[in-house]
């Protein structure tokens, strides 16, 4: 047989054969020569098993495929075919980034986009061929669903109308080869021939394939030699299926003799070909075979991949061979894509059902840290491993151990349980059920929510059966349902008319407390308080907490009317039945009552204070008794909702004990039980009233608390600058022989260093530190000492102070390098040269500051005062050679070019090109240049060849320019910057705006815009915000093309003129420049190109119509439009594209529509799909009210497979809900979802909040409270209700607001989910409520902890300047966990609003509550401070708002991540 196979392959074509090969095999053949070449072509061109492809694109359509496709005539695609393709190359590229992510597909992606695919209605033969060939990288799915799940696909293709080729075929074959499923060659063969399709080489070397694998060599030697006559190669892939298929027939003899008669037809064996070998070895079992083809590999110093070794592991352990495993995998190296590559073998092998090798595989992957390793480790390690074990449905046996394994190892804290919660996920109850009983065997606790799945998913159903099967089976399992689980999954399933306690009997289940409980709930949620009664009467001696039906007792009685003798029936059977461990902590009938009140709305309070003064009465007369302080509780809470005293005297009818007379108030101050009273030292009435406790005690011989007084009253008047007194209070106490506190000293040194007394704050100094050697100052108090003493020529004692900061450890931060810049600020601006220079080294020889260009500026200073310019380059060199920084050069530099000196500006320029380099050395060149107004010399060497941007040196000069009013500097910036490579734009046009809105420009800022326009910039967002708002601002008219979003939204109430309104409106979404075209076609007239005639009295209309659209000049833009169809002129889609455009930002609908519908008639194939003019029409429909054609545009957009800008849905969504149209936003919403089957990611639009918003502005109050509800008991339900909310209470819709508030208690109560309250809470915060915040803060403790949300909020006042909002945010809120960042936007409000003092108050509220600023709010606190004349406290940072933002963003996505 060998002899016959080889004198067959010889005789083939070879001429034919080497083409082949290069194109098959090219990457292949380089792996023999060198390892490091491997990697690459193996990710390049992938084995036959068990990877799949890296790169989905390239494996789906290879170009070898180019010469399977039947020559097609060429037609000119239709627009539905273009939509079509639009949207299915959408799809694929997201399958593309899974297969590069990953390496395979999940079968639920895959189904998702073929099923969007049927939803079109058409499909392509390429797209048929596309979704055939994904079917190969299901690598998580059984054999049998990737057969089921392809000719599904198959069949259905075909019914729409899919035109087969021979690709397709071969798409199927290779999906039967990578099963190994056994079919008919001679039947496929004739079914492609009935089909009027012929084989191709491909298609016969997938047949040999097939033979082979089969172990069937006479079938593919047949196939073989029809192959011979048609003249088709011989590929590298049927010499490595040979080998296979002599292998399973059982020749390994032929199969090693593969190799040689490769070598003879003159093609190498690649590293393919061995693997292939090795796997048939291993298959047999023959390991000294493998070891010895690995060992002759090696000798070619070539090594087999990991992928290679996966493939041999995965042919040992599926022929019996696993011991052997172990061996194999040893030699893994981790090469990169081996986890994926693993993971992918590992499904196989489950598959395969081989287990035990798969974990062994499982134990080869790198893993983040184990349990053991307590904090560092992963629990989650194994979680693919273990969902595939479960999603097979291994035997549990198997499932067990392997848990079992992970645990010992400690890569999985709960194995089991994680198990069963993949069971329960994919609804497997049997499964579910047996991995319960493993863990009831291994006395792993069990818990009643374990169960909670499967019920859901039989009451989703309306299956009562099951959900009673299951309850049935908790119960033999020893997991007795409780309360909650009856009250969510088996009384939900029958109505409030039926018996339920009659159910429970006839199920043969006894009422135990579980039950009882459940049966509670059920009779008070259904308004029968007296059936309740008589269940706890009948189940006094059950063990029935009250807390669980608490919730429940207190919405029926807040919901609905009750009778208050009934309710104190079963209020009065509570207290007795708890009577025995009654006490204040646990009294169950108070606290209820205390509760029930607290969680009173006003309206529901006002409307219930006749009942709960019955029920107050009747419980009295039963006998009920709570504590006191609980009494005093609930008169807060009768005072605030206004009761009359008859509910209090009621009430206090019921106290345990005597109660105080309700008018008597706490004293002001009370003095704890030595006298001491905690008072406000920064408060001058109370130092008044503590200086007359200081005179008491004197009068009284109290000389300890007169001590005591006395040094609270020294550290009051430091802080009030109130000197003499403190020396006054200090001398004395030394007379007592009194000592003040440590904490006191740096208070006074502080005091002393500013009021210039020197010699005092000195000695207090060596005083502080006789009596506490070990405490350590604040740094500021150290710098304010030392200051002072270099100041007042006592330099030494200045050093001696920094030798003792060293001393006490203090170390550099960058609070102590702002306090010294300020120092040496100080001194230096003094002329002082030796103290400056002396207090710098010393700080750099201690080590207590860092070396930094702004602190050694200071050293610069005193030369630059006196014009010395040499001294001051020679100080820029020394501080280059020791520290590596160069302080001050920019302003040496300015005065080189200001003085001329061209000889020492050229000595600088040499010197700074061999220290930061020649482009640095440019760009500081440059600087001065621009500084000094020589543009000229500026402009020469922005034009030098190989110029480019640098981003920091740039943002540093613009922010220099703005801070020091260098409006012509910066102009010539941006404007010779203009050609620079790589600069951005819109960034330099943004600073530009900066400046001018600092100034108050807004004629020039208006003119920026007209600059942006002239070099065809497109702006982002942000920039014309920034420009919107500098016009709204200095009252400047708006270009007529210009998007002014924000001032759209503050002009719009006080604009008289509806067409105004619409226009301003539609600005904001208008965008100005050039956007990607589809191809251009010109028009067509009666099916004829309309062709352009060229006539000399009639100039070309064309550039008449860009430059009125251009302009904004719709009218001039439409007459252009006119004259250009009079005389003929081709139109592209282009230039209509602009009409329209211009048109739309007009406000002119009626004329767009014109246009388009008559263009529209003389070509019905032109198609105006453009992405930007769809999103201006949906955003012109909403705004004109025609809702119907916005929705029509929308639909028309998703189903071409592409998306609404986020922009036009939601203007879109925001009129239908100020318009109540319910119907118009789920219309929208339907539409809108159909995007999850075509896009992997969608943008998300809240339909629920708006859907809730617009019920309500549609009176439809119980729906939407209904919808609330529905959504919010949903574990992922979101929803943002802020603004509804805040509307209601504008509108004071109190009726509606009780509704809404009971409903999110509700929500809060039963389904902890707490963004409404907290939105609740915002919303009386906005509106200056701060009674019903702070109640609503009393009541729902957790609103603290909602901090994303609350942060969000600041945010957002911030944005809109609104300070009082933030102040009473922060009032409301003192105990914030996060209040760093509402100081933060806080202090960016004020410095928004240019309020220097809000910004400093702020500053300091910061540093009372220790809160550090970021150096984004240091950069604005610095800037507000410089621009109205006061000093920083602190060194201004030196980069641009940009900088830091980029950096403050990189640093909470770090944090994050």
């Amino acid at each position: 047989t060998w002899f016959k196979m080889a004198a067959l392959l010889r005789s083939a074509k070879l001429v034919r054969l080497i083409p082949a090969l290069s194109r098959q095999i090219g990457q292949n053949t380089t792996r023999l020569a060198c390892s490091s070449v491997v990697s690459a072509g193996k990710y390049l061109q992938k084995p036959q098993f068990p990877h799949s492809p890296r790169f989905l694109c390239t494996t789906l359509s290879r170009p070898q495929d180019v010469t399977e496709q039947q020559e097609v005539q060429r037609q000119a695609p239709s627009r539905q075919d273009v939509r079509q393709v639009a949207m299915f190359e959408q799809m694929l590229r997201e399958l593309d980034f899974s297969v590069r992510r990953t390496g395979r597909i999940v079968k639920s992606k895959l189904e998702r986009v073929f099923n969007a695919t049927v939803a079109s209605g058409q499909i392509t033969s390429k797209q048929a061929l596309l979704l055939l060939r994904s079917c190969t990288m299901l690598s998580e799915e059984t054999r049998d669903s990737k057969l089921a799940l392809m000719d599904h696909m198959w069949n259905k293709m075909a019914e729409m109308g899919a035109k087969y080729d021979v690709s397709h075929y071969n798409a199927q074959l290779k999906i039967y080869l990578d099963i190994e499923h056994k079919f008919s060659a001679t039947d496929f063969l004739a079914n492609m021939e009935a089909k009027g399709i012929h084989p191709n080489r491909v298609t016969y070397q997938h047949l040999v394939t097939a033979y082979c694998q089969q172990g069937d060599i006479e079938g593919a030697r047949k196939v073989l030699e029809f192959m011979k006559t048609k003249d088709f190669p011989i590929t590298e892939a049927v010499f490595n299926a040979l080998i296979t298929g002599h292998s399973r027939a059982g020749d390994m003899e032929n199969a090693k003799g593969i190799l040689d008669v490769m070598r003879n037809t003159g093609v190498e064996p690649s590293l393919d070909t061995y693997t292939a070998l090795l796997c048939a070895f291993a298959e047999h079992g023959d390991i000294p075979a493998i070891e010895e083809t690995i060992a002759e590999l090696e000798k070619t110093e070539t090594s087999l991949m990991d992928s290679d070794h996966l493939q041999l592991v995965y042919s040992l352990a599926t022929h019996g061979h696993s011991q052997h495993v172990p061996t194999f995998l040893e030699k893994i190296r981790h090469d990169r894509g081996y986890v994926q590559d693993a993971i992918i073998t590992m499904s196989k092998l489950i598959i395969a059902e081989c287990d035990d090798a798969a974990f062994q595989v499982f134990l080869t992957l790198p893993r983040v840290g184990t349990a053991e390793e307590g904090t560092e480790g992963d629990p989650n390690n194994g979680y693919f491993f273990i969902r595939n074990l479960v999603y097979h449905q291994r035997p549990i046996e198997s499932l067990v151990k392997c848990c079992d394994e992970l645990q010992e190892r400690g890569i999985h804290t709960v194995p089991l349980q994680f198990a069963l919660k993949c069971a329960l996920e994919d609804n497997n109850a049997e499964y579910s059920y047996s991995i319960i009983k493993v863990l009831k065997e291994k006395d792993l606790p069990l818990r009643p929510h374990y169960f909670w799945p499967l019920l859901a998913a039989c009451q989703e159903d309306s299956d009562a059966e099951g959900v009673m099967d299951i309850l049935k089976n908790m119960q033999e399992l020893g997991v007795p349902p409780d309360g909650d689980t009856y009250s969510k999954y088996f009384l939900t399933l029958f109505d409030e008319s039926t018996d339920v306690k009659q159910k429970f009997q006839e199920l043969g289940w006894s009422l135990g407390s579980d039950e009882v409980l459940a049966l509670i709930r059920w009779e008070i949620q259904n308004n029968r308080l007296d059936a309740a009664c008589t269940l706890l009467k009948e189940h006094e001696g059950e063990n029935i907490i009250f807390e669980a039906y608490k919730m429940s007792l207190m919405e029926a009685f807040m919901k609905r009317q009750q009778d208050p003798l009934v309710f104190a029936d079963l209020l009065d059977i509570i207290f007795k039945t708890q009577q025995s461990d009654r006490g204040e902590e646990n009294d169950a009938v108070g606290y209820f009552l205390y509760n029930l009140l607290e969680d009173m709305w006003e309206g529901v309070a006002k409307r219930r204070e006749e009942t709960f003064h019955e029920l107050l009465i009747n419980l009295n007369n039963k006998g009920v008794r709570i504590p006191v302080n609980i009494v005093k509780g609930m008169d807060k809470f009768i005072r605030k909702h206004k009761y009359s005293p008859e509910v209090f005297q009621a009430a206090a009818a019921m106290a345990d004990g005597p109660l105080n007379d309700r008018g008597e108030r706490d004293s002001m101050f009370q003095p704890d039980e030595e006298g001491e009273v905690k008072v406000d030292v920064l408060d001058p009435q109370t130092i008044d009233q503590m200086e007359n406790q200081l005179n008491a005690a004197r009068s009284r011989g109290q000389s300890r608390r007169a001590a005591y007084l006395m040094r609270i009253l020294i550290k009051a008047n430091c802080l009030q600058g109130n000197i003499a007194r403190a020396l006054e209070l200090k001398t004395e106490m030394d007379s007592l022989g009194e000592i003040l506190y440590a904490v006191i000293y740096p208070t006074l040194i502080e005091a002393l260093c500013k009021e210039g007394k020197v010699q005092e704050a000195w000695d207090m100094n060596q005083e502080f530190n006789r009596h506490y050697p070990s405490f350590v100052m604040n740094p500021w108090k150290y710098c304010s000492l030392v200051q002072a003493l270099a100041e007042n020529g006592r330099l030494q004692d200045a050093l001696s102070t920094m030798d003792e900061m060293k001393a006490k450890g203090i170390l550099s931060d960058f609070q102590l390098q702002n306090n010294f810049f300020l120092v040496l600020q100080r001194l230096a601006e003094g002329g002082d040269l030796e103290s400056t220079r002396a207090l710098f080294d010393k700080a750099m020889e201690l080590g207590l500051l860092r070396p930094t260009s702004n602190l050694a500026s200071n050293l610069i200073t005193p030369f630059l005062l006196k014009d010395d310019l040499e001294g001051a380059w020679n100080v820029i060199k020394d501080c280059q050679e020791k520290y590596r920084i160069l302080p001050r050069l920019h302003d040496v530099l300015c005065a080189y070019v200001e003085k001329g000196d061209t000889d020492n500006l050229q000595t600088a320029m040499d010197y700074i090109s061999n220290t930061k380099g020649e482009m640095n050395m440019l760009y500081d060149l440059v600087f001065a240049f621009l500084a000094k107004g020589k543009y000229k010399e500026a402009r020469k060497i922005i034009e030098t060849p190989g110029m480019r941007s640098l981003d920091s040196r740039i943002n540093w000069f613009a922010n220099l320019c703005i801070q020091n009013n260098m409006e012509e500097a910066l102009e010539q910036l941006v404007v010779q910057t203009k050609k620079l490579f790589g600069i951005d734009r819109d960034v330099m046009y943004t600073y530009l705006l900066q400046y001018y809105d600092q100034n108050q420009d807004g004629e020039k800022a208006a003119h920026v815009w007209t600059m942006m326009q002239e070099e065809d910039l497109l702006p982002k967002d942000s920039t014309l915000r920034l420009i919107a708002n500098i016009l709204h601002r200095n009252g400047q008219p708006q270009p007529a093309d210009f998007p002014d979003w924000i001032t759209a939204q503050e002009d719009t109430s006080s604009s008289s003129s509806d067409s105004d309104e619409d226009e301003k409106r539609q600005a904001v979404y208008w965008r100005m420049g050039p956007r990607a075209r589809p191809q251009q076609t010109a028009v067509k007239d009666n099916g004829m190109e309309v062709e352009a005639e060229s006539k000399a009295s009639e100039p070309n209309p064309i550039p008449a119509i860009t430059r009125a659209c251009s302009e904004g000049d719709a009218d001039a833009a439409n007459e252009a439009l006119a004259k250009a169809e009079a005389q003929g002129v081709p139109l592209t889609v282009g230039v209509l594209n602009k009409v329209l455009s211009t048109n739309l930002a007009r406000g002119q609908l009626e004329e767009a529509e014109d246009i388009k519908n008559r263009m529209m008639a003389k070509d019905p194939e032109i198609m105006f799909n453009s992405a930007s003019l769809r999103n201006r029409f949906i955003i012109t429909y909403a705004i004109k009210d025609r809702m119907q054609d916005a929705i029509k545009v929308v639909e028309e957009t998703v189903n071409d497979g592409k998306t609404p800008s986020v922009t036009s849905v939601r203007t879109l969504l925001h009129h239908l809900t100020s318009s109540g149209n319910v119907e118009g936003i789920r219309q929208l919403a339907q539409i809108l979802d159909k995007l999850k089957t075509v896009r992997e990611k969608v943008p998300v639009y809240s339909i629920d909040s708006y859907l809730f918003h617009a019920l309500l502005n549609s009176n439809q109050v119980e729906e939407a409270c209904n919808h609330l509800e529905s959504i919010m008991s949903e574990s992922e339900g979101k929803m943002r209700i802020v603004y509804p909310l805040m509307e209601l209470m504008e509108k004071q819709n109190d009726a509606a607001l009780d509704r809404v508030s009971a409903t999110i208690e509700k929500v809060a109560r039963f389904f902890n989910r707490y963004n409404p309250v907290v939105d609740l809470f915002l919303a009386y915060v906005n509106r200056n409520n701060m009674e019903e915040a702070r109640h609503q803060l009393e009541r729902f403790p957790a609103i603290e902890e909602e901090g994303n949300i609350i942060v969000g909020y600041a945010a957002l006042c911030s944005q809109k300047k609104d300070t009082e909002a933030l102040t009473r945010l922060m009032e409301v809120l003192p105990g914030f966990g996060n209040r760093k960042s509402l100081h933060y936007f806080l202090l960016r409000a004020h410095y928004d609003k240019d309020d220097v003092d809000g910004c400093w108050e702020t500053y300091q509220g910061m540093l009372t509550e220790g809160i550090e600023l970021d150096v984004l709010s240091q950069k604005r606190l610095a800037q507000i401070l410089k621009k109205h004349g006061r000093e920083a406290p602190f060194e201004e940072p030196p980069e641009s708002f940009a900088f830091y933002k980029k950096k403050l963003d990189e640093m909470r996505l770090e944090a994050s991540s």
